[in-house]
């Protein structure tokens, strides 16, 4: 029968295809699934989806060069091909050759754990969030062979806080130095954050640039004296508050001297940040970024004889495990006075 004499379709349009079916049927490559994973996925502990951030640092995480070139070396090419087993021997790779240390590994190992489960619920991929990865353990141990910067001393503290330029600047070096915030944590800081009316006066950690709602770790909200060795901080914020160049109308404590595109004040970034440490680190000679102020800050409220409990919760910490790693460069002058004072 010619094809014009076929009965039509009820609607009268021939059956379309299952555009779904066909697509299963396609091959996806590792590089789509994570797209995928990076705009679809909803956290099964918030159940919110990722964000701006969080989006970003998934895409560098898994799409970067390490497990590219690890996937070049294995020839995995498609999702297919990607399991727990090798998923936890790329992170053994990526901790024991490239020297990652144990909390980058932690923070990959969760981001492959929920793309495994992805993966098994959305392409129906089996064993991407089983085998070795369910059950992989980081240790920390390898960290302590990496070479880190030694904490500041005092002169060079006051050198840098001294030789900042600006009021913004000053109190920028002088709170990640003299109370251990993250960088982060900083940045999301209000005026309202800044409680010079309590006594002691306390800085108030209650988010961070990656989410103002909740700080980075388990450990939650926190509070922070300003008054840690000494009384420069209460100073330095007055004088920030009370710079004429500061946008009247502005409530970040942070603020960065270009104008967004709207003409109007724009925060501070984590980049903008850098930048005025990598400057000021040039102008002065001495390397500082914010987690060396961060080791810093552990390492002389330890040598001051703080509880080592007391000082997790200042930091932040979930565990005591991250004090001491924070802590391991400590002075030997310390621990020389430290064992003279030991009677038996």
């Amino acid at each position: 029968m010619p094809d014009w004499l076929q009965p039509l379709q009820p609607d009268g349009r021939p059956p379309a295809s299952d555009s779904r079916a066909s697509a299963a049927k396609d091959p996806m490559s590792f590089e789509r699934a994570v797209e995928r994973f990076a705009e679809q996925y909803v956290s099964r502990k918030t159940g919110r989806p990722f964000s701006p951030t969080s989006k970003r640092n998934v895409r560098d995480n898994l799409l970067g060069g390490p497990l590219t070139a690890y996937r070049n070396r294995h020839s995995i090419a498609l999702i297919d091909d990607w399991t727990g087993d090798t998923a936890a021997d790329y992170l053994r790779w990526l901790q024991e050759d490239l020297r990652r240390d144990s909390a980058t590994i932690k923070k990959v190992r969760g981001q492959l754990r929920s793309f495994g489960v992805f993966c098994e619920a959305e392409f129906h991929i089996k064993h991407a969030a089983d085998g070795a990865l369910a059950s992989l353990r980081v240790s920390p141990v390898t960290d302590f062979n990496r070479r880190k910067d030694p904490p500041l001393t005092h002169t060079e503290a006051d050198r840098l806080i001294a030789e900042a330029p600006t009021p913004r600047d000053r109190l920028a070096v002088a709170l990640l130095m003299f109370t251990g915030v993250r960088p982060s944590e900083l940045l999301a800081l209000d005026e309202s954050h800044i409680r010079l009316d309590r006594t002691p006066p306390v800085l108030e950690i209650r988010g961070s640039v990656h989410d103002p709602t909740a700080t980075k770790s388990a450990a939650g909200y926190r509070d922070v004296p300003l008054t840690i060795g000494q009384t420069l901080l209460p100073r330095l914020l007055r004088a920030h508050l009370a710079d004429p160049h500061r946008p009247p109308t502005a409530t970040r404590l942070f603020i960065s001297h270009r104008s967004g595109p709207d003409g109007g004040y724009e925060p501070l970034t984590i980049n903008g940040l850098k930048a005025m440490l990598a400057t000021l680190g040039e102008a002065t000679g001495i390397k500082c970024n914010a987690y060396r102020f961060r080791h810093t800050f552990c390492t002389w409220c330890a040598d001051a004889g703080m509880h080592m409990l007391h000082l997790q919760q200042l930091l932040g910490h979930a565990s005591a495990d991250m004090v001491a790693y924070y802590y391991r460069g400590k002075t030997s002058q310390a621990v020389l006075e430290a064992a003279a004072r030991v009677r038996f």
